[in-house]
């Protein structure tokens, strides 16, 4: 079976990802600035300029998982592609803060086809024994984004003109879009079975149910890093750190550069369980760490502690999301993975924010350490218990997936 990693199809899938990430996280920032100064919005209500494009984002996601391995992977990255860029010009047209809400759902759902559909494809051209690595390095893109998107959208909103935003997101969907364009998808031949089943309105074809394990684990440490995203900044400005966020930032992203791919990497040779033990407690740590912060080199640290762990579950946790699964059910699986780490950062502020008022910032990361803490007897019950990703059974199950291939190949 070919092992080969850097093709030229898994190269363009980094970059639409990378770029499709930039667009996101200039546009967050952008979007809560632009509804206040526009339309003079409260702090709430610009608040939910994100959070309808992350609903957005979820219902594309539940929808892309069902169809996607029917339909056509390549397909539904072009038409989410497409969409991304449609979309954009509609912000200078918007008149109403009704109609922005709007938009951002429509975007937030065009957001969510193009992922589910990148990442898809990702699973399917990377060799099955390297997938931990090569989903690190598809990961890297979302770490880079996350540091070039928000410093795009505070540069570009300082000069005061907020539609230079547009300008550069409009040039980076068209890129995106030429890059779907060109990459080449395996596509998956369906069945009259398959094509039926589609039709049926049941919950294991919207979700797959062998990934829930692994995605309910993900949502746990998606409501931790939600508390980065959400409270990070406000926390170290009560403390009067006026550096501390972007040193936490910049040790995540230099160490998430590192860790993604290297851990990936080990994860592969010797086994999902070995990786994640270790990960969840390094995010119980994280947390705790950031609730008992008082200096920048604290918080520095606890960037590093970020980077170990929350970058390790979001890459690593996909390829095991998808281990195992038929290839006509990648789709669904990398669908249902994304929707609970997604799910877990949407909810996470909303679920831990109501401690600040009466026990202050500390508080929301204290919590979030015991949910990470609590997140490790659980991996066990839920899957270490059963030996799934223990290296021997991880280790058959790809050689299973050789023999098929090579016995397919033959008789082709």
């Amino acid at each position: 079976m070919n092992d080969k990693l850097w093709t030229k199809n898994f190269i363009i899938d980094i970059l639409i990802n990378f770029l499709l990430y930039v667009i996101f996280y200039q546009l967050m920032l952008w979007s809560t600035k632009f509804a206040i100064i526009t339309w003079h919005a409260s702090i709430s209500k610009a608040g939910l300029a994100s959070g309808i494009f992350i609903i957005g984002a979820l219902s594309a996601r539940v929808i892309t998982g069902h169809v996607i391995d029917v339909m056509g992977r390549k397909r539904l990255l072009l038409a989410g592609a497409g969409l991304y860029l449609v979309i954009l010009p509609l912000y200078f047209t918007v008149s109403s803060l009704t109609g922005f809400f709007l938009i951002r759902c429509l975007h937030g759902a065009a957001y969510g086809i193009t992922a589910t559909a990148a990442s898809t494809i990702i699973g399917v051209i990377v060799p099955a024994q390297r997938r931990g690595e090569g989903i690190g390095y598809y990961a890297l893109g979302n770490t880079l984004a996350s540091a070039i998107g928000p410093f795009l959208g505070i540069t570009l909103c300082n000069s005061g003109n907020y539609f230079l935003n547009l300008y550069v997101c409009l040039c980076l969907a068209v890129v995106t879009f030429l890059l779907s364009v060109a990459i080449h998808a395996p596509e998956h031949t369906c069945t009259y079975a398959e094509k039926t089943a589609l039709k049926q309105i049941r919950i294991d074809s919207f979700l797959s149910i062998r990934t829930l394990p692994i995605s309910f684990i993900s949502l746990l440490c998606g409501i931790g890093y939600s508390t980065v995203l959400s409270f990070i900044g406000a926390y170290t400005d009560t403390l009067g750190l006026l550096i501390a966020g972007s040193l936490f930032f910049l040790t995540y992203a230099v160490t998430s550069c590192f860790s993604r791919p290297l851990i990936g990497c080990f994860m592969d040779h010797h086994g999902g369980d070995v990786v994640m033990y270790p990960t969840l407690l390094i995010m119980a740590l994280c947390m705790t760490t950031l609730g008992l912060a008082s200096t920048n080199a604290v918080f520095a640290f606890g960037g590093i502690l970020l980077g170990l762990s929350y970058s390790t579950i979001s890459s690593a946790g996909q390829a095991l999301a998808i281990h195992g699964i038929p290839e006509q059910q990648i789709g669904l699986a990398t669908s249902t993975f994304f929707i609970f780490l997604d799910l877990g950062v949407g909810i996470g502020p909303y679920l831990l924010g109501f401690l600040v008022p009466a026990y202050g910032f500390s508080s929301v990361y204290f919590s979030a350490a015991f949910i990470a803490f609590v997140s490790l007897p659980l991996y066990y019950l839920l899957i270490g218990k059963s030996g799934v990703f223990s290296y021997k059974q991880m280790n058959a199950v790809r050689h299973q997936e050789q023999n098929k291939h090579t016995t397919w190949s033959i008789q082709k």
